[in-house]
């Protein structure tokens, strides 16, 4: 996929600091936050328009630690077998 940069002049204190605050509450760099209002805007629906990457899932560190002891099982049961 191409991507096209555009610059934006003279944009007012006001809606500049309006977007800066937006893209801190969501998590996202000034230029996503952009982006999302812009595709918001035009295509209303984003599940289907968004051209930003989706954030990874939210897990928890249990879910993680769990995953991780799982893998080292794996892992200790393979080297097992070789012996």
């Amino acid at each position: 996929m191409i991507r096209t940069t555009i610059t934006l002049k003279n944009v007012p204190p006001e809606l500049h600091r309006s977007l800066k605050e937006s893209a801190k509450r969501h998590k996202r760099s000034l230029n996503q936050e952009a982006i999302h209002m812009l595709e918001s805007s035009l295509f209303g629906d984003q599940s289907q328009h968004s051209s930003l990457r989706q954030p990874p899932p939210v897990r928890s560190l249990g879910a993680i630690l769990v995953s991780s002891e799982e893998l080292n099982t794996r892992a200790n049961d393979l080297l097992n077998r070789e012996e």
